[in-house]
């Protein structure tokens, strides 16, 4: 009694603090619960029940036909009767606190419940897999039928059936297997061959799959034949109630051994009578299975037959007449025709065989893969993968680049899919690679739904990450450029979040990268390129971003560099600045953003260039303190320069200034969370206007301050248009259009209008020439 009450309000507690929403709490629950029912019950524990914390109850497989990983919750060891004979129709009572338990397995252990066919699957291959082992050791058992799954659905009596031949099950293995939640037959069956064989490692080790079954049946019946010599057969039914009966079974005989599971449906799960149904979640989670899994289904089929009404009349010695009709079939129709290509040895499987296998596990029907790797880890952790670069962006990624939904890595556990949404997996910025993970050392919970974080993950990550890396680089040299030209386009983005979110591999990563340049015209250039190309003496690799090439090109900053040799390299999408940010350096050569005050170059003096820069703005002082005065509030200062040599004037950032690229993404990003973009141009304050005084226009503009005045409008508009054209020159946007147009306007009409004022001054002095005059003219 005391044990009883300690139960109960334990269960209650778990009930009332909500804990059913999270399965780990649940499984732990579950195992409090029966820690404390052995401190005072009258069984003692099995030796193979496994603490709750023991990798090979989270997340592996349990027994054949895996109905469960253990504790010993359901009967006491003196209720497990060795002896086989059955009486009629035994009953026997599940205790109240498991019931209570097996509803909590039931209703919230599992979040999609299309996995009960992958779990009772598993579980039939787990029996044939024991029965085809028992069979190496037996002589006698050697002939026994093929092992193999079928899979039938009635819609008349509502129900599917599961059947293998697999090694079956005797009236004590039902009770202790299906009569006690978590019971794992498959560990006592490896302890008692012993540790250390590999062939043992063959039988899969699941979890709770069994109960799994009431996710979509209100009611189960087990009909089973045990390989054991004159065992009989018989029938485990239970509706998931308190109790469960035995007894001897006299339907359709199983030939030789193995199970059949009847699934009596639920009114809320009759989508899965069709065999459309039943067989899309075969191709899903068991198609690469090793044993035949096969589906009853209908099958239409056409034949020619002679055509009776046309052939009523027909002369003799004429070809009667045929007409097409349907037959209709009802046969069974293998599933799991695909092989695991990753579970053979490298030099074993043709590229033919690779291609065909990444087309079908992964509906690429039209794609070629541009590289492949396939390997394996050994020792402490085993794990088996193919990995693959597509030779084409997934339809997927081409509308989100980290779309959740795409499927790139495909996780198994012994050929069994688990899931493709893990995302510790391998990082994001390889979202593009696709590719199988096969190892039974993955940490998953119960219910192998969750990839749990463990050194195990980290290993595989790290060499599945490595893999990926060579493949790339395997790509990058090839003889044919073409093809790494191919995948940059398509996947270069991914790289630079790489370099961006992976410190670990960012060094492998930026050889990589590619560029347009002010030297490489149409072509792409590596940063290696760019070294090789250097002037002598060079110690700066200089970069401008643009919001593309042509822009770059245009650049008033890319111009300063140019004209005096050195090559710039382009940065023409919005996650490049992000991206190099995190490049200060390259094989010792500094990256220096050229649109940034304060440029230098490595063959003239610092000293000098300052003086020099000094004496310009005391020289031009008078148009460099009226552009401060006119521009104020829009830049933060006015800097005469000689950098430029084609551009009247440039926009640049001061060193912790954003770009105009930068600016429009934080805006954008503002924006997007809700916020205004009203006080984001606070930054563009930051810029500072460097002016060309060499150029026609700047001098236009310096006759019009010492002539006209500081008062003139004149003046002003086109000292508002000078900064409006090197804001746009340098990729910045004009905050308000009409009024630029409107400046435009009026230069325009200013223009005109002086225009007019010399035709009619010309007009008059022609007039007033003498006749003669023009006649010696002629």
């Amino acid at each position: 009694r005391r044990a009883a009450n300690h139960s109960h309000n334990l269960l209650r507690t778990i009930q009332t603090t909500n804990i059913i929403n999270n399965t780990m709490k649940l499984y732990q629950a579950a195992a409090a619960l029966f820690a404390s029912a052995v401190v005072v019950s009258a069984f003692t524990p099995s030796s193979t029940t496994v603490p709750i914390n023991n990798r090979n109850i989270i997340g592996t497989r349990s027994f054949v036909p895996k109905f469960g990983t253990t504790s010993s919750l359901a009967m006491s060891d003196s209720a497990v009767i060795d002896a086989e004979t059955v009486e009629e129709g035994e009953t026997f009572e599940f205790q109240a606190e498991v019931g209570r338990v097996m509803d909590i397995i039931i209703n919230s252990l599992y979040s999609n419940r299309d996995v009960f066919l992958r779990e009772l699957v598993s579980n039939a291959a787990d029996a044939c897999d024991k029965k085809r082992f028992l069979s190496l050791t037996d002589g006698e058992t050697a002939s026994l039928a093929k092992p193999e799954i079928k899979i039938k659905s009635d819609k008349d009596a509502m129900t599917v059936t599961i059947e293998d031949t697999g090694v079956g099950m005797t009236k004590s293995e039902l009770q202790n297997n299906l009569g006690r939640i978590a019971q794992s037959g498959t560990k006592k069956f490896m302890e008692a061959l012993g540790e250390g064989k590999a062939d043992v490692n063959l039988i899969g080790q699941f979890g709770v799959g069994f109960y799994s079954a009431y996710l979509v049946a209100d009611k189960v019946e087990v009909v089973t034949k045990s390989m054991q010599g004159d065992s009989p057969q018989l029938k485990w039914t239970s509706d998931a109630s308190s109790s469960y009966t035995i007894s001897e079974d006299n339907s359709d005989p199983i030939e030789g051994s193995g199970t059949r599971l009847i699934l009596h449906l639920k009114d809320d799960a009759l989508e899965y009578m069709e065999s459309a149904k039943l067989e899309e979640l075969l191709q899903h989670y068991s198609e690469f299975v090793e044993f035949p899994i096969s589906v009853w289904k209908e099958k239409t089929e056409y034949k020619q037959v002679p055509d009776e009404e046309a052939n009523t009349d027909l002369p003799e010695g004429e070809e009667p007449k045929m007409k097409t009709v349907p037959e209709t079939t009802e046969d069974y129709e293998l599933m799991n025709t695909n092989k695991p290509i990753w579970l053979r040895t490298p030099n074993e499987v043709t590229e033919e065989e690779y291609k065909d296998f990444y087309q079908s596990a992964f509906r690429a029907t039209y794609d070629e893969p541009m590289a492949h790797t396939h390997f394996s880890l050994e020792g402490q952790i085993e794990c088996k993968s193919i990995l693959y670069i597509p030779g084409m962006l997934p339809f997927e990624l081409s509308r989100d680049m980290f779309d959740e939904d795409a499927k790139n890595i495909r996780l198994y556990v012994k050929r069994v899919f688990i899931n493709d949404k893990f995302e510790d997996i391998v990082p994001r910025w390889l979202k593009f690679v696709r590719g199988v993970v096969d190892s039974q050392d993955l940490p998953l919970n119960v219910s192998r739904e969750i990839l749990q974080k463990s050194k195990v993950l980290s290993i595989i990550n790290k060499r599945l990450v490595r893999k990926s890396l060579d493949m790339i680089k395997e790509i990058e040299s090839d003889e044919d450029e073409s093809k790494y030209i191919m995948f940059w386009n398509n996947f270069g983005k991914y790289l630079k979040v790489g370099v961006i979110e992976d410190r670990r591999n960012k060094d492998d990563i930026v050889p990589l990268l590619r560029f347009f340049t002010s030297s490489s015209g149409e072509e792409y250039a590596s940063l290696d390129q760019y070294l090789e190309n250097m002037k002598e003496n060079q110690k700066q690799i200089f970069y401008v971003t643009a919001d593309g090439k042509e822009k770059a090109q245009m650049s008033p900053a890319a111009e300063k560099v140019r004209s005096r040799g050195y090559e710039v390299i382009y940065l023409t999408e919005p996650i490049d600045e992000i991206m190099i940010e995190n490049v200060s350096e390259y094989k010792d050569f500094k990256l220096v953003d050229v649109s940034k005050e304060g440029l230098s170059f490595d063959d003239e003096d610092k000293e000098e260039r300052k003086k020099k820069e000094e004496e310009l703005n005391v020289d031009h002082k008078a148009v460099k303190d009226y552009l401060e005065g006119a521009l104020a509030g829009k830049v933060q200062k006015v800097q005469i320069t000689d950098l430029l040599s084609d551009s009247p004037a440039a926009l640049v950032q001061s060193a912790y200034g954003m770009s105009p690229t930068m600016q429009r993404y934080m805006k954008a990003q503002n924006v997007a969370a809700g916020g205004s973009d009203e006080g984001m141009m606070g930054s563009f304050n930051q810029a500072v206007l460097e002016v060309n005084p060499t150029h026609p226009i700047v001098q236009d503009l310096e006759r019009m301050v010492r002539s006209q005045g500081e008062e003139s409008d004149e003046a002003k508009d086109f000292a508002v248009l000078l900064y409006d054209v090197a804001a746009l020159t340098s990729g910045y946007e004009i905050e308000d259009s009409g009024d630029f147009a409107q400046r435009i306007l009026s230069m325009m009409t200013l223009k005109s209008k002086s225009d007019i004022r010399d035709v009619e001054v010309e007009a008059q002095n022609v007039e007033q020439e003498p006749v003669e005059d023009n006649h010696e003219n002629v």
